[in-house]
């Protein structure tokens, strides 16, 4: 319809166990309720800056959404959920690092967002405390401005970072928010490192190149002085597949393609990738 194609998705659960879907679009964000899965019901929708880029994720009773055609980022109260339906929308676009487009962000488990690809600096990483209003001056914690990030992931103080233009994952070390230094890199098979995500035992991480007959990537972590690619898998080899988004759960490994939908792969032996789904 007239918003356009759908960027990217996420959920939230409000206090009653409700679910939500909370639905990039190229004209805005939609909320939706997916309760009752073969009745999704919009509950909720604003119009945003007009872009196909649109990424979302939410911390305690708030979604934040990045987008590369302006604005800055948009915060979504979703307090008043189910009661009330009349969500206050904000438009956040810094003050020591200002930016009114970003490509991505990622929220770690202590409630730190990490805006990626911004237009501040090299696009590196702006690290925001979302624990503290966004008019407290300690709610800019940071900037990693080394290398353009255009994805990454963070768990406890490292930052795993899909430095695309530069061909190469970034491990950047975060424990200090106002001066991340990085720590290591290491170029992937087909030089444009799309994302990245590390095992659950923080040994080994996953990497796709958006490139055409691009690979996934293993790589032993546990020395980041010796990095090592372990394995490399491709999805319908000779078919000019592009991986897109890997993501690691239980052993196994979940991308998303431009082609081939959705493959799973085992990796209980991260030297041996097995696709079985």
């Amino acid at each position: 319809g007239s918003r356009g194609d759908v960027s990217d998705i996420w959920g939230y659960v409000d206090e009653n166990g409700n679910e939500y879907a909370i639905v990039g679009l190229e004209a805005g964000v939609s909320i939706v309720n997916v309760t009752n899965p073969t009745n999704p019901v919009e509950v909720f929708y604003t119009a945003g800056a007009n872009t196909i880029w649109r990424d979302m994720k939410t911390w305690n009773d708030k979604a934040y959404i990045t987008n590369e055609g302006g604005n800055g980022m948009m915060i979504i109260d979703l307090a008043p959920l189910p009661a009330s339906t009349a969500l206050t929308v904000t438009n956040y676009t810094g003050s020591t690092y200002p930016f009114t487009t970003a490509h991505n962000l990622y929220i770690d488990e202590n409630g730190y967002c990490y805006i990626f690809g911004a237009n501040n600096g090299v696009g590196g990483a702006i690290i925001l405390n979302l624990n503290v209003p966004t008019s407290n001056p300690s709610f800019e914690v940071g900037r990693y401005n080394q290398y353009y990030l255009h994805d990454g992931m963070v768990r406890g103080d490292t930052l795993w970072g899909g430095a695309i233009n530069d061909g190469f994952l970034a491990v950047i070390n975060v424990a200090t928010k106002s001066a991340p230094v990085t720590m290591a890199t290491k170029t992937t098979p087909s030089s444009f490192t799309h994302n990245c995500w590390i095992s659950d035992d923080g040994q080994t991480v996953y990497t796709t190149d958006e490139k055409s007959n691009a690979f996934l990537g293993a790589y032993n972590v546990s020395d980041l002085n010796n990095i090592t690619e372990v394995d490399r898998v491709q999805s319908s080899p000779g078919m000019n597949v592009i991986p897109h988004n890997v993501h690691f759960m239980n052993n196994y490994i979940i991308t998303s393609y431009y082609r081939d939908g959705v493959t799973v792969h085992d990796v209980c032996d991260p030297t041996n990738i097995v696709e079985v789904g």
